[in-house]
């Protein structure tokens, strides 16, 4: 019998190769209200994860919500529902995030402390009793709309804010302002890095992470939309510029190079979502990897170009995994949005798999933000009636566990079936030939692992 199996599914055996990550629920809050365009940010680290809000409603309409998650057991749980303090309406807390260790900023680029739209950015703490509002920072020099807290990035001992439309060098120019953190006091205002060479409509800080003792910012407007990319260090109590890459002699006017980024060791990933060389607005990526007299680079084309999808308007790096998002990419005949898990192999990066949401409806903008974390991955729709969307992935280095999948290779198949012969017969728990746990392995099994047939 076992001999008659065997032949009879090698015959329709699937196909191999790398095993499929698994979508795991992240649930949305009862209490957000319509419209509020969850997903709008994401942050994670390790087991925890904040989403932003900006449009639910906290004290006032639009002043801001933030979603910290939890994994626990592999599933993300709602830990905490985090508000600012002095909330006012069109606040817009959580219009950008992000998490590191206990302590969350979040920015509320619409604040009016120092005059419309002035800005800020709130930073929160996780201690006994949760998650708890410790501080609001505010540029020193703040003026009306310079939007900073559009972008906000922490690192161990200090943090990042954005603020695109300050007017130092110009109009919206803008600039990334630093505050330290020591271990016993608050957070401090460090310094104000602004481009090298800055002018009006330049936009510095629309993008912006953090990395070690680094800092990289986006002028995805400069040079008529062509976009810039600057990279600062401190050896010492001070930043220095270091280094820069301009799109202004290779690309077009409004490809927005710059306009996402991704840090991590040797190397940076930005997003260059509306260039045009694989077709109109398809976008396209580009890798920098550091090498002993600066960084070398590459630009990556979308692996399944398509007009309008805006490949690379949020991309996230984690180890040899590249998360970017295409937040109007067609998926089953609707522009909804689609995220492409891209590997990287001797400066080379493929598809890996994409990654697509469910039940999305045209323009959800599913990848408008996302999060990759190892073996995790969370991506945001903000536009998803009626209040956004999230999803999120788990097992992205080594497949996820699945039925069926007996020997644990990440795929359901000729060893399984085997597997299941092999123990055919009463076989008490713990017994992983009995895949439908019923205590016993026989027909009922081979039926599932035929079901279940192929890559997990």
């Amino acid at each position: 019998m076992q001999a008659l199996f065997a032949s009879m599914f090698l015959a329709v055996s699937g196909s191999v190769g790398f095993a499929e990550s698994c979508v795991v629920d992240i649930p949305l809050s009862d209490q957000a209200t319509n419209e509020a365009m969850i997903g709008t940010s994401v942050a994670m680290d390790g087991e925890w994860a904040v989403v932003g809000a900006p449009l639910d409603t906290g004290p006032s309409w639009a002043s801001g919500v933030l979603y910290v998650y939890q994994s626990i057991d592999e599933q993300w749980v709602l830990d905490a529902r985090l508000e600012a303090e002095d909330g006012d309406i069109g606040d817009m807390l959580g219009v950008s995030v992000d998490i590191l260790d206990d302590t969350i900023i979040a920015g509320a680029w619409f604040d009016n402390d120092d005059g419309s739209n002035s800005g800020a950015a709130y930073v929160f703490q996780r201690g006994q009793s949760g998650w708890n509002q410790i501080q609001k920072l505010v540029m020193p020099d703040a003026a009306p709309e310079d939007a900073f807290g559009r972008t906000v990035a922490i690192g161990e001992d200090f943090c990042a804010v954005g603020a695109p439309l300050d007017d130092n060098q110009g109009s919206s120019s803008g600039s990334v302002v630093v505050f330290d953190r020591d271990d016993s006091g608050p957070w401090t205002f460090a310094e104000k890095l602004l481009h090298p060479s800055g002018a009006a409509g330049d936009e510095l800080g629309l993008s912006l992470v953090v990395d070690g003792n680094r800092i990289l910012a986006g002028a995805p407007w400069s040079n008529e939309g062509r976009g810039e990319i600057h990279l600062w260090e401190r050896p010492g109590s001070s930043w220095m510029h270091t280094w820069f890459m301009t799109n202004e002699t290779i690309g077009s006017p409004d490809d927005y190079f710059g306009f996402s980024l991704a840090l991590e060791g040797t190397r940076m990933v930005a997003g260059c979502y509306r260039d045009d060389s694989y077709g109109i607005d398809a976008g396209s990526v580009w890798v920098m990897e550091q090498v002993f007299d600066g960084w070398a680079y590459q630009k990556h084309p979308p692996p399944m170009p398509e007009a309008g999808s805006q490949f690379g308007v949020s991309v996230s790096l984690s180890g040899d995994r590249l998360l970017v998002g295409a937040r109007y990419a067609v998926v089953d005949g609707e522009n909804a949005g689609r995220a492409y898990l891209l590997g990287s192999e001797n400066f080379d990066w493929s598809l890996l798999e994409p990654l697509d949401g469910e039940g999305l409806q045209a323009e959800a903008e599913f990848g408008w933000a996302l999060a990759l974390d190892e073996e995790r991955a969370i991506i945001g729709a903000p536009y998803q009636p009626l209040i956004g969307y999230l999803q999120a992935w788990d097992g992205l280095l080594d497949g996820c566990d699945c039925s069926g999948d007996v020997d644990g290779d990440g795929l359901v198949g000729v060893n399984d079936m085997l597997a299941v012969l092999e123990a055919w017969g009463d076989c008490p728990a713990p017994c992983d030939a009995d895949v439908d746990g019923d205590g016993s392995v026989g027909v009922d099994d081979v039926l599932f692992i035929i079901s279940a047939w192929d890559l997990c």
